[in-house]
């Protein structure tokens, strides 16, 4: 099995897609690029592909997919409802969502791994905050930490459903 990391800061913002193995230690492999270099971006993940989501170039929107079994160039396949970096990334099982981020922002948005397309708003985090961190169980999405403007940390943990379309949690 492996792991992969994409984007990031490298005296700035860096297109590089890095494949981890897990089964061996060593040390990662380029294996492709995403359609724009940006950091500060979310991931998500599908059982047969990565993704890349929002970030900084200075701002993106740009949902990129990679294959997990083929190394290669990443594809630009959706946009998010808006621009944003400092996002949270979480996983169901059929969908990717991207959370929070610079504004500070509320917005929860989804997008599917059936097809391409862009993301949709399905509901808001509880407080406002960018730089957040994101978790996902196989029933819920979470989002965790933060600043409120890069000034206030937050330390608020919120929960949302993968089932339904609704705000967040304060838990």
């Amino acid at each position: 099995d492996n792991v992969y990391a994409s984007g990031g800061d490298i005296s700035g913002s860096t297109n590089v897609i890095d494949k981890i193995s897990t089964s061996t230690d060593g040390n990662s492999t380029d294996i492709g690029d995403l359609t724009v270099g940006r950091q500060y971006i979310s991931g998500q993940s599908s059982e047969t592909h990565g993704y890349s989501s929002g970030g900084i170039t200075p701002s993106s929107n740009v949902i990129d997919k990679f294959s997990f079994s083929v190394d290669g160039n990443a594809t630009d396949v959706g946009d998010m409802t808006s621009s944003r970096r400092g996002v949270a990334g979480q996983s169901s099982s059929t969908h990717g969502y991207v959370s929070g981020g610079e504004g500070p922002s509320n917005v929860m948005e989804k997008f599917t791994f059936a097809s391409d397309g862009n993301a949709t708003d399905v509901g808001d985090l509880t407080v406002s905050r960018d730089y957040t961190t994101g978790q996902s169980s196989t029933t819920h999405g979470y989002t965790s930490g933060g600043t409120i403007s890069n000034a206030s940390l937050q330390n608020v943990i919120d929960k949302f459903t993968f089932s339904s379309n609704n705000n967040a949690t304060d838990v």
